[in-house]
């Protein structure tokens, strides 16, 4: 397993570096002056002069590449041209939610997933499990953007839902999430790698209301999770549920699962012993 995991953390430094390589490349590719993309079109040629020698564009492409290394590796990713704010602040605020929302969907799409595979095979060829099969391949093949805005209509436009769910953001207005540094008194300084830290689990929503004890926040984060990661979870739970069934078919022909059903053995071990 060691080996493995080593091999597989070897294997992505290509991958890496090729991501970094084709970065940098389309950066250079895009047609414009970058200094008037980032100053305006009313910067004056001293200041595009001054801005060009900043940032080294005035230097041959390789070298600007070993700058643009260096500083990745420092964890320096510049501004952003449309916030005008640092990336590594952006990707901070905004990484944690992404975190939040694919582990959220991976969890209920296992939840689900491997008990409607389960229940599939169980019943084959049954009224369950045409059905089951049939909704997993409209999942499989389903627009997840599509889905978000239909699950939108239905649990926030329509006046009469049963169960109204906020369809984006991740706080209800007047609801404020407290960093657990703040509550705790850790003093850290803006811009240093112990703010980022802080910073980057503070934005974990569900973390830091844990910890801190804010179950209203808690709550109200978790209700604006729900839809978003109800569509985000389709395709995987529907793969999940194929591939549970497929694999609890195959093993029901073995030779030792039709020895347990003749010695007379519960079904109920003998299912899940084929898990």
């Amino acid at each position: 397993m060691f080996k493995y995991t080593v091999r597989r953390i070897l294997l992505a430094i290509p991958v890496l570096l090729g991501i970094l390589v084709v970065t940098f490349a389309l950066g250079r590719m895009i047609p414009g002056d970058p200094c008037r993309a980032m100053l305006g079109e009313k910067a004056t040629a001293e200041v595009c002069e001054r801005f060009t020698e900043k940032f080294g564009l005035d230097k041959p492409i390789p070298v600007q590449f070993g700058i643009y290394m260096s500083q990745v590796l420092k964890g320096d990713f510049g501004d952003s041209i449309r916030f005008s704010r640092p990336v590594a602040l952006i990707l901070i605020e905004r990484l944690p939610t992404t975190i939040e929302l694919g582990a959220l969907a991976i969890l209920f799409a296992t939840l689900v997933g491997i008990p409607l595979g389960i229940f599939s095979a169980i019943k084959r060829n049954s009224p369950l499990d045409v059905s089951t099969m049939t909704v997993a391949n409209i999942g499989v093949s389903m627009p997840v953007y599509w889905l978000g805005l239909m699950l939108a209509y239905a649990f926030f436009l329509l006046k009469d839902t049963p169960f109204w769910l906020p369809p984006s953001g991740r706080l209800t207005a007047g609801v404020a999430s407290i960093p657990f540094y703040e509550v705790w008194g850790i003093v850290a300084e803006p811009g240093t790698a112990k703010y980022f830290f802080l910073e980057f689990f503070s934005n974990l929503y569900f973390f830091n209301s844990i910890i801190t004890g804010d179950w209203k926040v808690f709550q109200d984060a978790a209700k604006h999770l729900i839809l978003p990661a109800i569509a985000l979870a389709t395709i995987p739970l529907a793969i999940i549920a194929r591939m549970t069934r497929s694999s609890m078919l195959e093993v029901s022909k073995q030779d030792y699962i039709r020895t347990a059903k003749a010695k007379g053995l519960k079904n109920r071990l003998v299912i899940f012993g084929m898990l």
